[in-house]
């Protein structure tokens, strides 16, 4: 296992965790990794099953490459859960390549972040009443995988400041 801590900020959409993924990046001074779907999808274009699944190796290529760094901490924007509840919620189902993949990932924190924001458009978003549906959804994968690997999870509420603090907190940093 990589020496590297992962922290991984994750929820539905529109949640902030764009917002709390750079500062949160920023305040380690570490790297990020960003969404890669952002790069691979166009707004207004579809896509299908091979298309995610494409954007799910590069989203787990971008993360290796980042825990093959020296930093102590890796931030990502998003991972390999956030991929396989879209596949499900999307296609109704996942490829057993990418449940390899997703085995297969290292241990780390997750940072799951509530919804309750006001929602922001964005022509790549896709389900604005589906938020707080799709946070218990977050929810129940993330107690499922705590069973049966060594992840922690952080439940974030409330606005950036309040969700910064308690990331800090959870990594025993000062309070600024």
């Amino acid at each position: 296992m990589s020496s590297n801590r992962i922290i991984c900020v994750t929820g539905p959409e529109s949640s902030g965790k764009t917002t709390l993924a750079e500062s949160v990046a920023h305040m380690l001074n570490a790297p990020l990794v960003p969404e890669v779907a952002r790069r691979m999808l166009s707004p207004g274009q579809g896509y299908d099953a091979e298309d995610v699944e494409r954007i799910a190796f590069a989203q787990a290529a971008l993360e290796a490459q980042a825990l093959s760094s020296d930093s102590k901490w890796v931030v990502l924007d998003t991972d390999l859960l956030v991929i396989r509840i879209w596949m499900q919620e999307r296609f109704g189902g996942w490829s057993d390549a990418l449940e390899a993949l997703f085995d297969a990932q290292t241990p780390r924190l997750y940072v799951l972040c509530a919804p309750d924001m006001p929602w922001e458009p964005d022509p790549l978003r896709e389900h604005p009443e589906e938020r707080w549906r799709l946070y218990d959804r977050y929810q129940a994968a993330l107690k499922e995988l705590k069973e049966v690997k060594p992840i922690s999870v952080l439940s974030v509420r409330g606005n950036h400041d309040r969700r910064l603090a308690a990331v800090r907190s959870t990594l025993g940093l000062e309070p600024l």
